[in-house]
């Protein structure tokens, strides 16, 4: 390999990766208006089951919920997949993938569930990028 080529992610080093980080990931938050945050600095949310399923409100049960945080992971893990380690996972630009797969959700959860991802670029942060995802009840 010539100077600075990395060798490609394998689905063994992303699985390693989401293990070793998915505890450190921020929990969801309850905030105004029942809305369920998540925040991530990587690209990745935490799909832990929430602190109180209450928050759900009768609109989607907590497996529906695992499997709707574990389906955004899954998107971007599948865009990480082969891209250089020349580059650290939590800097690869994954955003347009968990935006599509907010709205795949958005499709399969229409008139119950909306969910919104927002991504923003910070200035004079040590993570440089934030990302969210809002999810509202209808």
């Amino acid at each position: 390999m010539g100077c600075g080529a990395g060798r490609p992610y394998t689905k063994k080093d992303i699985e390693t990766y989401l293990n070793k980080n998915q505890l450190r990931l921020p929990s969801a938050e309850l905030v105004e208006g029942g809305t369920i945050k998540l925040k991530t600095n990587d690209g990745f949310f935490n799909s832990s089951t929430l602190l109180d399923s209450k928050w759900l409100q009768n609109k989607m049960t907590n497996s529906e919920y695992h499997q709707a945080i574990e389906h955004i992971n899954q998107r971007v893990a599948h865009a990480v997949l082969g891209t250089s380690t020349t580059l650290p996972i939590n800097q690869i630009p994954k955003s347009q993938t968990a935006l599509l797969a907010v709205e795949e959700l958005n499709d399969k959860y229409k008139g119950r569930v909306h969910f919104l991802f927002q991504h923003t670029e910070q200035e004079n942060s040590i993570n440089g990028t934030e990302s969210f995802l809002y999810i509202n009840f209808k």
